[in-house]
């Protein structure tokens, strides 16, 4: 029997979120949007690459309370997947991966750290067992086994609100714009509420983007920066002789001397040092 091998260069959600979370980066940086032009390219409307990428988001959001309802479910994708012309997407993939290769550092693009990258590989590998003769059965089914656990997760054991993914849809529809969802909870929020975003709110922005599975790593950073914005901060306060600022500045204080780190640095405790950050900006803007 044929084991599947998985590949990032053939998996559509990989390759989707992986530009999306390029897109994310060109924004931030102010570099030439390439990732969202060839976003808008490939996963237009009408591509099979478009039509497998539903398929992939399908998997990945929707939610049954049992097991029965989760194979079923899977069934109803994969017999949607088998009416993707198999022929056209192998040459629409070929043609997307010649793009990225000539637009990025392949090893760079592909050494991101994927959220879902399990279901992700097990979703790349159930609809590839549909092509392949003799295909490994227990590898197979361990796939199977690993999607239905995430299709019936949220709703068996608390019922909580579906997740969202945090590399989401990089476009809407055909005839607009590729807007940017990724990291929807981060990116969206803090640009509404924080129109100039200054270096130090772009790098935080930039760290947790690259960093989302390397968390240890993500929380020597927010240390180091808490540490520096902490000192920054209690330097304006015995500086300032404003009474309103100095209120405004000893809040702040409060706020991030609460937070708490641990093993991992909460959206919250994020959004508490983009604030400090802003706080920051304004007074810098005071002294103009």
């Amino acid at each position: 029997m044929k084991k599947i091998k998985h590949s990032k260069f053939k998996n559509t959600g990989i390759l989707f979120e992986l530009l999306v979370r390029q897109i994310t980066l060109e924004i931030l940086n102010g570099d030439k949007e390439v990732a969202k032009g060839i976003v808008k390219e490939f996963f237009k409307s009408g591509t099979e690459l478009s039509k497998e990428k539903k398929l992939y988001d399908m998997l990945l959001k929707e939610k049954y309370n049992s097991e029965s309802r989760a194979e079923k479910f899977i069934d109803a994708i994969l017999e949607a997947h088998s009416k993707i012309d198999s022929k056209k997407i192998i040459k629409e993939k070929y043609n997307l991966i010649k793009e990225i290769q000539s637009n990025f550092n392949i090893d760079e693009f592909l050494n991101s750290p994927i959220t879902n990258y399990k279901t992700l590989a097990s979703i790349y590998k159930v609809f590839e067992s549909k092509s392949i003769d003799n295909a490994d059965v227990k590898d197979v089914l361990n796939s199977r086994f690993t999607l239905v656990e995430h299709i019936i997760n949220d709703s068996v054991k608390n019922k909580k609100k579906i997740i969202e993914d945090r590399a989401l849809q990089a476009y809407k529809k055909q005839d607009k714009d590729v807007r940017l969802l990724a990291y929807k909870v981060l990116v969206e929020q803090f640009n509404k509420k924080y129109t100039n975003l200054n270096n130090s709110q772009k790098n935080l922005l930039k760290e947790y983007i690259n960093n989302v599975n390397n968390t240890s790593k993500f929380v020597d950073y927010y240390r180091g920066e808490m540490k520096k914005l902490v000192s920054s901060l209690y330097e304006e306060y015995t500086k300032t002789k404003d009474k309103v600022t100095k209120i405004k500045l000893k809040e702040t204080l409060n706020i991030l001397k609460k937070q708490k780190i641990g093993r991992k640095v909460s959206d919250s405790q994020v959004s508490a040092l983009m604030m400090g950050y802003e706080l920051v900006k304004e007074m810098a803007n005071v002294r103009k």
